[in-house]
């Protein structure tokens, strides 16, 4: 299975205007999930309280892989260095969860490696690994550019990045292919494109250049007997060279939705012609949808 469940809908802040996932949904979400052979969690102590809700609701039969961003705070003069912060992070998460180790660390680049306590950083970050407190390191990132910047100082073992049928910049610049051929794992995110992709034909107006290509991707689906939900999850778990595909949802009926719409045999290929190089609107942190 390579879809992967983001944590960070449990919580209020997960979900921006929305309340948080009640307990009992979430046990229902992860039931689900465990059932349905989805093995890897992706939270974040930063997004609420959503490691102490997955703490409390993991059914006690599920192995989940767990990967996870500690909470960070800036690293002022004469305080906590990032590497600090990282492993005292990593350490209230395993108590939180009443784990030994997790299968991976994540950090985000920007606040990580650039700046001078990048090197304090990898090597702490080494250090955790022999430890055996972590089995991965794992690094987000937005663009090709921080790739390049980031497989300059550092080979993590897993790279978190945007993905979906509008944003194709990592797999047309062979960034994708070469994360596989060094062996680094490929973690898929914004696959949806924050709903964008979900209605092709209705488009708020900062989409409209779009307009167009979106008709013809709407077109396409319908040639294919596809629904928007499949197009778009089909797509990224298509590529050989995602991982983890990752979603996240609100409830055991959207999870049971998207596991029900993976069909394996699509052709990624099919998909190529409706990327969009323009980041003002594959990148979700350009955009103005409040004009």
């Amino acid at each position: 299975m390579k879809l992967g469940l983001g944590t960070v809908a449990f919580t209020a802040q997960g979900g921006k205007h929305s309340p948080a996932v009640p307990l009992e949904s979430v046990r229902d979400i992860l039931n689900l999930a465990h059932q349905a052979g989805i093995g890897l969690l992706d939270a974040a102590a930063e997004a609420g309280d959503s490691l102490s809700v997955v703490a409390r609701c993991l059914p006690a039969q599920a192995h989940f892989k767990l990967v996870v961003k500690p909470y960070l705070q800036s690293a002022e003069p004469g305080g906590n260095s990032y590497a600090d912060q990282l492993e005292q992070g990593l350490l209230d998460t395993l108590q939180a969860l009443s784990r030994p180790h997790i299968y991976a660390l994540k950090t985000g680049i920007a606040s990580a490696l650039m700046n001078r306590q990048g090197e304090r950083l990898i090597h702490r970050l080494e250090a955790l690994k022999k430890q055996q407190l972590i089995e991965k390191t794992a690094f987000s990132v937005a663009n090709p550019e921080a790739l390049d910047w980031l497989l300059q100082h550092y080979q993590p073992d897993i790279v978190q990045l945007p993905v979906n049928v509008l944003d194709q910049r990592f797999l047309h610049s062979g960034h994708l292919s070469l994360l596989k051929s060094r062996q680094i794992e490929v973690h898929a995110r914004d696959i949806l494109l924050q709903g964008v992709l979900l209605d092709p034909l209705h488009l708020h107006p900062w989409f409209w250049p779009l307009k167009k290509r979106m008709a013809q991707y709407h077109d396409f689906l319908v040639k294919e007997g596809l629904t928007p939900l499949e197009g778009a999850l089909n797509f990224v778990t298509a590529l050989p060279q995602v991982d983890y595909a990752l979603i996240g949802v609100h409830s055991s009926d959207q999870l049971s939705e998207m596991v029900a719409a993976l069909m394996p045999g699509l052709a990624a290929d099919d998909f190529f012609p409706y990327a969009s190089n323009d980041s003002r609107f594959v990148d979700p942190l350009q955009w103005n949808l409040y004009e």
